[in-house]
């Protein structure tokens, strides 16, 4: 599973430098629901995969066809992926 979310995280990446007008937010709309969607297996597999999210979060932020709705968003997801880090860095030092 790891290796297609990476794949997905690959090709939402390779996206983003074409986003660079509002008329992309549609598509904009659609990475954000799916990195949303994915969150539960990005969890599970955080340590591989925290880099990358947070990659396509920032850069997603950075584009002006972004708009302030969907940097909400963005901010929420943002949150996510980092309580679940956290809780992934906790167990781990917990069990040492």
């Amino acid at each position: 599973m790891t290796i297609a979310i990476q794949a997905l995280l690959g090709l939402i990446t390779n996206l983003i430098p074409l986003l660079t007008s509002s008329a992309n937010a549609s598509l904009i709309d659609s990475i954000i629901k799916t990195l949303t969607q994915f969150v539960p297996f990005i969890v599970d597999e955080i340590s591989s995969l925290y880099t990358p999210v947070k990659n396509i979060i920032a850069a997603l932020s950075a584009t002006p066809a972004t708009n302030a709705a969907q940097l909400a968003q963005l901010q929420v997801l943002d949150q996510q992926v980092d309580a679940a880090f956290e809780a992934a860095a906790a167990s781990t030092d917990a069990g040492t």
